[in-house]
């Protein structure tokens, strides 16, 4: 027993020599183990058990070496029991032994497999962090001037009627105005020329939006912002055109309004004033409310009187005022009709024109009697006299 125990130790040796120069090193390695833990068990059944293990297959090695407790064989030795993940990476790893690829290149796939998965992880992460749209529509970019910034910044969103459609690339400040380009989104989301657009402040935190609302009437464009004939037909912002904005809702206006009411207040104790000034009003309120029900009350007896007085008495003057003033109308038109004839009035021209020429003489005799008695007042009424007779005649 002692020599054949000997003489197996040997052949084990010699064999894993010879397997190592020959350059298998993961079946030696494997036949090595194998060897070792079957000489632990003993030095009688050790020699059989090392002569199985180095006459083995690596496969039949590693089930026998790393499989899991089992129950005793008749002949006295331990039979393990298979483990079933460990069978099933055998499975998988037996064709690749097979073509010859030893555990050493199988790990080495291994980890440029799992590296490879995780850059591809990594990338689609990034992409989805950063919005990669890889169905993304064609864009175009627009010019809005703001004469101030109202806290627009690279990426605020641009909404049109409170949907995104958009977003700030870029802003450029200036001593006139603040230039800011935009990128739309879809081509198909058009910037009418009358569209009012705004830089609104909302929220908590005051975040700046840009918002578009298109004015009625909406104009029907045929081409579209990236058509070539977009600027000739004028009702919608072309690719890189500009717009006007205005701002909107500020948070920091409202602010600063705020601040100066304060300010205000406090210098010349506005509160106190405007409490006053409220109490005041209080008790005058409670004053009138006396006289308020009592001229409620008068309104309530005049109301029928009122009534009466307007049924009665006022539609009996109208008619009657009526009545008169078409009888002076009639009085009129017959007196024009009978008096205002051609003949009348050719006689009345007559009649002033000889009046006129009397005068005339009487003028000519009251200066004679002017040079003789000297009184200029008298010349001076006949003249006026005769002027007025004059245009008399002429109308």
């Amino acid at each position: 027993g002692q020599g054949t125990y000997t003489q197996s130790l040997r052949t084990a040796a010699t064999m894993g020599a010879t397997g190592r120069g020959l350059g298998g090193n993961g079946e030696t390695a494997s036949r090595d183990d194998a060897f070792h833990r079957n000489h632990r068990r003993g030095p009688f059944d050790g020699g059989a058990a090392a002569a199985s293990a180095a006459t083995s297959s690596p496969y039949t090695q590693t089930m026998a070496a790393e499989g899991g407790a089992g129950s005793v064989s008749p002949d006295g030795g331990v039979r393990r029991r298979p483990n079933p993940l460990l069978q099933i990476w055998m499975s998988l790893v037996k064709p690749l032994s097979d073509f010859g690829f030893g555990r050493t290149n199988i790990w080495e796939g291994g980890v440029g497999l799992f590296l490879i998965g995780g850059m591809g992880v990594a990338a689609l992460t990034v992409n989805w962090v950063l919005g990669v749209n890889f169905n993304k529509t064609r864009s175009y970019q627009a010019f809005v001037e703001f004469p101030f910034a109202c806290g627009i910044q690279v990426g605020t969103p641009v909404r049109v009627r409170g949907v995104k459609v958009g977003h700030v690339l870029s802003v450029r400040p200036s001593l006139e105005r603040v230039e800011v380009l935009v990128e739309m989104d879809d081509e198909g989301i058009v910037i009418p020329r009358n569209s009012l657009v705004e830089a609104n402040q909302s929220g908590l935190i005051a975040e700046t939006i840009i918002d578009i609302t298109p004015e009625i009437p909406i104009p029907s464009a045929q081409w579209g912002p990236l058509d070539s004939g977009c600027e000739g037909e004028g009702l919608v912002v072309c690719d890189r055109g500009k717009i006007i904005g205005v701002p909107g809702v500020s948070m920091d206006e409202l602010v600063g309004i705020c601040t100066k009411l304060a300010r205000e207040m406090d210098a010349s104790s506005g509160l106190a004033k405007l409490f006053a000034t409220a109490e005041t009003a209080q008790d005058l309120m409670k004053n009138l409310e006396p006289l308020l029900l009592e001229a409620a009350e008068i309104a309530r007896e005049l109301r029928p009187m009122l009534a009466n007085v307007q049924e009665q008495g006022t539609l009996d003057t109208i008619e009657l005022l009526a009545g008169h003033a078409t009888k002076a109308v009639t009085d009129i038109r017959e007196l024009k009709r009978t008096i205002l004839t051609e003949e009348n009035q050719e006689m009345l021209r007559q009649s002033i024109t000889i009046m006129t020429k009397t005068l005339q003489h009487m003028e000519k005799v009251s200066g004679d009697i002017s040079s003789v008695s000297g009184d200029p007042a008298t010349r001076q009424n006949l003249r006026h006299l005769i002027q007025c007779l004059s245009r008399l005649v002429d109308k």
